[in-house]
């Protein structure tokens, strides 16, 4: 039975957060709320738009969903632009893909931004399956996302945050938590295995089950 590889998108494949950041400044700037820390800015890279806005920005259920707005009007034109895959994914990639791992992605992104960065980078026939909320969704449940991601009962999830832990977990699914996206190593220590690079995480899915 084949391996399904889950992959989170924003900091598991594409180092997304530049351009996420600009624009969570910009929504906040034009709805004139308060600034946010780096840190705090960081926290958007991964869960839903909707509920970042809401904890971390503090905003109301209606100015949540006007920054959602603004965020994906800026995002559409400049976002996109400086997203790029992490050093070593592609290649990553391309040798679990001849190895015959099946590839899925899981990612609370909208869909139409996930399919756009595949088809800039030539990729979107990698992948079996791609699982994101469309713009109607203000959450996700990451947890469904990978379920419906997992197109062989043989799946483990490759994420950054500890979303991705909580939610592979409660889909019954082991997880690879990688160090080099957004997540912070303290959150993750739930995580199946821990790994430093796309080559490792390679190593681990290609060896799967590993020894710890």
């Amino acid at each position: 039975m084949n391996l399904c590889a889950i992959f989170d998108m924003d900091g598991t494949l594409f180092d997304t957060g530049a351009g996420i950041k600009d624009c969570v400044r910009y929504a906040l700037s034009v709805l004139n709320a308060p600034p946010l820390s780096e840190a705090q800015l960081n926290t958007f890279i991964g869960p839903s738009l909707f509920d970042s806005f809401s904890r971390t920005a503090k905003l109301s259920a209606e100015d949540a969903t006007r920054a959602v707005a603004l965020y994906r009007e800026k995002y559409a034109v400049t976002g996109l632009e400086s997203a790029v895959p992490y050093n070593g994914v592609l290649d990553m990639l391309s040798m679990l893909a001849r190895k015959g791992v099946l590839l899925s992605i899981a990612s609370a992104k909208p869909k139409v931004f996930v399919d756009k960065l595949l088809q800039v980078y030539g990729i979107t026939d990698m992948f079996a399956c791609v699982c994101a909320p469309d713009f109607a969704k203000t959450n996700s449940d990451k947890s469904a996302l990978i379920s419906a991601a997992a197109v062989s009962p043989r799946s483990v999830m490759v994420g950054d945050t500890r979303f991705d832990v909580e939610g592979a977990k409660k889909a019954g699914f082991p997880v690879i938590a990688v160090l080099y996206g957004y997540g912070k190593k303290s959150e993750l220590q739930a995580a199946d295995y821990l790994a430093e690079s796309p080559a490792r995480v390679a190593d681990l899915l290609l060896s799967f089950p590993p020894e710890r």
